[in-house]
């Protein structure tokens, strides 16, 4: 049980060791920037919203939650809004590769994370400070 608290402690201290980046970071095989749409469950199509809440990502189009899965085209734009969190700390950070991550930890409401993705693939993530109380996926298709 020492060994979990003190790896959660090292994760979040590393976390907030990240500094404050851009809500609009860049990944490798994606590119940052614009406005997110509704989010995706069967097609891949357009742009993507996921909530971020309290100990939660939900998908805005077709609201799956923790995970939360979500269907694009390439080019398509994800955005990760924060919306019912409160004071609770939460990120967006990727598990794998590409890398992604938003940065700073973030808390309150409004703040906001995009990612354009370019190269079709599966791309899993989670909150640094969370783990897998809070994850998602967001699968990248040709179509």
């Amino acid at each position: 049980m020492r060994d979990m608290k003190r790896l959660v402690y090292c994760g979040l201290v590393s976390s907030l060791l990240v500094g404050c980046g851009d809500s609009r970071m860049t990944a490798p095989g994606t590119a940052g920037g614009g406005n997110g749409g509704g989010g995706s469950g069967g097609g891949a199509s357009g742009s993507v919203t996921v909530s971020v809440g309290t100990n939660f990502f939900r998908s805005n189009r077709n609201r799956s939650v923790n995970s939360a899965v979500d269907t694009v085209a390439v080019g398509s734009k994800v955005t990760w809004k924060w919306t019912g969190a409160g004071s609770v700390p939460h990120n967006v950070e990727s598990v794998g590769m590409p890398s992604f991550t938003s940065g700073s930890i973030k808390t309150g409401d409004g703040s906001t994370y995009e990612v354009t993705f370019t190269s079709p693939g599966t791309y899993r993530y989670n909150c640094a400070i969370h783990g897998n109380l809070m994850t998602g996926t967001v699968v990248v298709t040709d179509q």
